[in-house]
């Protein structure tokens, strides 16, 4: 007998909703990933669950939450780290600043950054939680450049980047023709010094695969069991 047939959904931070299925794990959670342009700098968001943004704020040193704010049905905190060049020794104060709904959050820095400009950035956004995640809807004169991403690890496979398919994320695509796969086209190529990838172009998604160092030759036919799509 084969692996049970699983399925998840998961909501990117641009609303688009992903549904993967197949007998892979597909346990591990799932991040999204957003740039937002606002007064001519651009800001990247993330969002995951709560304990992704708590870990998150661990890694780039943040001891602890200092101030905390009620906004949009959820709180903010912020904490203060900062961030050194290795080679010139420079130093550049931080501010951490995580939006905390029931389940999920969303999280980003900001250089020399204080609460006041954490709580403002914010406000530059919609946030709404759902079951499968958290969207944020530029409002204001803030605005998307390009859409979120989706970075999701599947064992035996490799990290997934998943976003939607327009005419500027088309670009990444390589000018031959992929392999014909069921919903799509399927391509492989390297980048120097990194190794061997694949872009699996669906009707309204692009999938990228950063395959497993071991497991590059694999990934046709495991790719072949997993059924990925946008619903509604």
């Amino acid at each position: 007998m084969g692996s049970p047939e699983r399925k998840v959904t998961h909501r990117s931070l641009d609303g688009v909703r992903v549904r993967l299925g197949g007998a892979h794990d597909l346990g591990r959670p799932c991040t999204s990933v957003a740039r937002i342009a606002e007064r001519g700098r651009l800001h990247e968001i993330s969002s995951g669950t709560r304990a992704d943004a708590l870990a998150w704020a661990e890694d780039i040193g943040v001891d602890r939450f200092e101030q905390e704010f009620r906004i949009q049905g959820g709180r903010l905190r912020v904490g203060r780290t900062s961030t050194r060049d290795r080679e010139t020794g420079h130093s550049d104060p931080v501010l951490a600043a995580v939006w905390e709904g029931r389940r999920h959050a969303v999280f980003t820095h900001l250089y020399h950054g204080r609460p006041a400009d954490a709580v403002a950035f914010f406000d530059t956004v919609r946030l709404t939680e759902h079951e499968d995640g958290v969207t944020a809807v530029p409002r204001g004169r803030a605005r998307r450049p390009e859409p979120a991403e989706m970075v999701k690890e599947v064992p035996g496979l490799g990290l997934l980047e998943i976003t939607a398919l327009n005419t500027r994320t088309r670009r990444r695509l390589p000018p031959w023709r992929g392999a014909s796969v069921a919903g799509g086209e399927l391509f492989q190529d390297t980048v120097e010094g990194q190794g061997p990838y694949f872009l699996l172009a669906l009707r309204s998604l692009l999938v990228t695969v950063l395959p497993e160092e071991d497991r590059v030759r694999e990934v046709p036919r495991r790719l072949a069991g997993l059924a990925v799509e946008a619903i509604r």
